[in-house]
């Protein structure tokens, strides 16, 4: 019998009440409650605020009253000490909060000079370089001081690629990574200081780093060395795509895969494989219990013999979050197997988890974290059933093993990827299902010629033969999959709720399944009755959610994207219908179709569930305007797209003839793109209107015709300006006009009357306050970056608009600025809180 008050696993209650129900559960696997009790602390930290201190003052009130409970026999002791490990997660999490050196934010925005250790292997992408450092010295001008803390560090390359253990003294501009600018947008700040890093150093100049010594643990910086010459053999052996891509499989290198191959593995549903996880953990591990049955070793060396092969692996891939997290739970689950203790995954699982947890508690928030543990819940929970259900239709063992387990992690991951990563892959299972075989062979042949080729080159020359030929294979049918009519579905982010409720529904789905794949009727529902309201709430809230219609119905909403220096201003109308005014831009990306249109633009467009659009506006040729539209129009398909009339299409001319040497080239090649795709290309300017929805009055308020010429800037000048009406309110984009262009707009005697202008010229000085006073708007929002090179916004410019009675916004200090109206009424919204003025 239960002993109250004490922990018996192997006391066997029955469902009498609903507390009786918690208390069994809590009894039977005590460490998976206190694990999920840790984890919600951990989660509560990151929304309450309370010092260290507070939170070790709680921790120690029930540690008390847990230790009253137990010798004084009192039944809701149990309760106490889940409260117990509640607290302890968050005071473990406060304090891991506390790990980031605040001292270092008195130097952001500095040129300083770090002096530390490079505590990882380096990150080593196509034209820069990373390093994690652990800082020992900081010095600005003639002041030196000791400092503890870790910094990320960019570099720029060419240039000397350091190693784990280095100690290097650099110079470089110390920044903060600022908060996410656009709802739902990747935190990096949190990113980093989940990691311990409190700043990143900006080291322009290679020759500004400077090697001092060596230290590091010596078996690390051995082992690490051994990995770069491993990765030379592949490189040396096989194209340089083909080496990026081996070296990311084998040993989670990943710096120089080119996003393409990215982008093809996530929408195929295969990304896992190029990032060392579970799958490539549990294959090496599969491995070596192959092996030990191979040789006829000692079964009691497996645990050992795989411990071993495999903290040495997880070493050669940098030790890193996913690898760490992965190797823990395989040799939890090696120890589990060995000692006896298998059939009780849900503890083994757990522990594995708590270890993390302890390790490192703000990997709770990570995504890499949440899918691990999900995916392998899923395999165990869901997997049987699965396996029941699919025996009567495959037959093979192997291949329906290989389905059911890439089905189950699929649907227990489902949520979460549609969550952090807006889409669904409809061809991942069937993706799955040739890829694991053959990531399978290519870890088994890339590995061996990694080892073989440190002896004997020529003979890794020969096995990479037939690697590269499996990787062609491997690229062949994922392409193929991806390429599947329907294969790749992009959704909005779902709510919470949604996520949450998915979970009672797949609970339920196993209930409603026996062991042998039979569904069960009445038996379920005599056996289950007490756990059908909850299974029956997840239904209702995920089908509830899915009907709800949203509030914002006849509403424009208009989104100005924080896209950094540049514009980019998303129109939805009250007919559903979308116009992407401009797409920001970065340095080269017109050329490289890398920067804000692909990180920041299509994205945030994803986040909102936006399918198609149905007007493209690009106001003028200019790069932080333009450049992201290389990625909106590989995204998304687009039905007209409006231009300034200062460019070619490719095959007719929409250009008076004016600018032609002015119009960059990369430019002129985004126009013949876009005619490429069939999309119409029209020139527009004043006069014009656009029939985009019945409920707005969308004039064409510039350029002028003919093209102002002589202009400080002509292209600026020649931005296409947007007077958009609905009801009583009244929008004017004006893209990035300059006085001439304002002053042409106030003497065509047009109504430039607005609630919202938006700033020329990101608040350039090149305003004239006749056009202020002229347009009289009550909110002004201007599209800026911060630290930016150009002064933008400029002091003039901010006096002029404190001068008047409008509310100014700032995507550089409030991110995202969100306009809502129903045509009387102005609600607005920010990507950021709100400063005090």
């Amino acid at each position: 019998m239960l002993r109250e008050g004490r922990w018996n696993p192997a006391a066997n209650n029955s469902l009498v009440t609903t507390c009786h129900f918690g208390v069994s559960l809590l009894v039977s696997r005590p460490l998976v409650y206190l694990t999920l009790a840790f984890a919600a602390g951990i989660f509560l930290a990151g929304s309450w605020e309370l010092s260290p201190n507070t939170a070790l003052l709680i921790c120690g009130a029930l540690f008390i009253a847990a230790l009253l409970g137990y010798f004084f026999h009192l039944s809701f002791n149990r309760w106490v000490i889940l409260n117990l490990f509640l607290a302890l997660g968050f005071a473990w999490a406060t304090l891991a909060a506390c790990r980031v050196n605040p001292v270092l934010d008195e130097y952001a925005g500095h040129w300083v000079t770090l002096e530390g250790t490079v505590s990882q292997e380096a990150d080593v992408r196509s034209d820069r370089v990373y390093y994690l450092l652990d800082v020992q010295r900081i010095s600005l001008g003639r002041e030196a001081r000791e400092l503890q803390g870790l910094v990320l560090v960019r570099a720029a390359v060419p240039g000397s690629v350091y190693s784990y253990g280095d100690r290097l003294r650099l110079h470089g501009l110390l920044t903060r990574p600022p908060d996410p600018g656009n709802p739902g947008g990747f935190d990096y700040r949190a990113y980093l200081a989940r990691r311990g890093v409190g700043a990143v150093l900006m080291v322009r100049d290679p020759a500004s780093i400077h090697k001092l010594g060596v230290g590091g643990h010596p078996v690390v910086r051995a082992v690490l060395r051994v990995k770069e010459k491993l990765l030379a053999v592949s490189r040396a052996t096989l194209p340089p795509e083909k080496a990026a891509l081996l070296n990311g499989i084998v040993f989670g290198s990943q710096g120089q895969i080119d996003r393409k191959t990215w982008q093809l593995f996530s929408e195929s549903g295969v990304v896992h494989i190029l990032s060392v996880s579970g799958l490539h953990v549990g294959l090496v591990l599969a491995g070596v219990l192959a092996a030990v049955r191979l040789l006829h070793l000692p079964l009691f060396l497996t645990a050992p013999v795989g411990t071993g092969i495999l903290l040495l692996y997880a070493t050669l891939c940098g030790l890193g979050p996913a690898v760490t997290r992965s190797t823990l739970m395989a040799l939890m689950f090696l120890w589990a197997h060995h000692l006896g203790r298998v059939r009780d995954w849900p503890t083994t699982l757990a522990a594995a988890a708590l270890v993390s947890l302890v390790a490192r508690p703000l990997s709770l928030y990570d995504i890499g974290f949440q899918l691990s543990f999900a995916a392998t819940w899923g395999i165990l929970y869901l997997g049987p059933v699965l396996d029941g259900l699919l025996k009567n239709i495959i037959r093979h063992t192997w291949l329906r093993a290989t389905l059911w387990v890439s089905l189950a992690a699929q649907l227990a991951t489902l949520p979460l990827i549609a969550w952090y990563y807006n889409l669904i892959s409809l061809v991942s299972l069937l993706t799955n299902l040739a890829a694991v075989p053959l990531t399978g062979l290519i870890l088994a042949l890339g590995t061996a010629a990694a080892f073989l080729g440190l002896v004997i080159p020529a003979l890794a020359g020969l096995i990479n033969t037939s690697t590269s030929l499996l990787l062609d294979v491997f690229i062949s049918l994922v392409s193929l999959c991806r390429d599947l009519p329907g294969a790749v579905l992009h959704v909005p982010t779902p709510s919470l709720l949604l996520v949450v409720a998915w979970y009672p529904l797949l609970f339920l789905g196993v209930l409603l399944v026996s062991k042998d794949g039979r569904v069960l009727g009445r038996q379920f529902f005599s056996r289950h009755r007490r756990l059908l309201p909850v299974a029956f709430l997840g239904g209702g809230l995920l089908i509830g959610l899915f009907q709800f219609k949203s509030s914002g119905e006849n509403q424009l909403v208009v989104h100005f994207i924080d896209v950094g220096q540049g514009d980019s201003i998303l129109v939805q109308t009250p007919g559903g219908k979308n116009m992407l005014v401009d797409a920001g831009g970065w340095p080269g990306e017109l050329d490289s179709g890398e920067g804000a249109g692909e990180k920041v633009v299509v994205p945030y467009l994803r986040r909102l569930g936006v399918r198609r659009l149905d007007v493209l506006v690009i106001t003028h040729p200019h790069e932080d305007h333009a450049g992201g539209m290389r990625a909106v129009i590989e995204a998304f398909p687009v039905d007209l797209a409006l231009v300034s009339p200062v460019g070619e299409t490719g095959n007719s001319s929409v250009f008076t003839g004016k600018f032609s040497d002015k119009v960059p080239l990369t430019y002129r090649a985004l126009l013949a793109g876009l005619a490429a795709r069939g999309v119409p290309v029209k020139a527009t300017g004043a006069g014009d209107r656009l029939h985009l929805d019945p409920a707005l009055d969308i004039q064409v308020l510039g350029p002028p015709r003919p093209l102002l010429s002589g202009t400080r800037s002509d292209l600026n000048n020649a931005s296409l300006v947007l007077l958009i009406r609905y009801g009583e309110e009244v929008l004017l984009l004006t893209g990035d006009i300059e006085v001439e262009a304002q002053q042409a707009l106030m003497d065509a005697g047009v109504n430039l009357g607005c609630t919202v202008l938006k700033i020329p010229h990101h608040g350039s000085r090149y305003l004239l306050r006749s056009f202020l006073e002229k347009t009289h708007p009550a909110v002004a929002v201007i599209s800026v970056g911060r630290h930016n090179n150009f002064g933008h916004p400029a002091p003039e410019t901010l006096e002029r608009l404190a001068r008047l009675p409008v509310q100014v916004y700032r995507t550089d200090q409030d991110g995202a600025v969100i306009l809502r109206t129903d045509g009387k009424h102005l609600f607005m919204q920010t990507g950021r809180k709100r400063r005090a003025a």
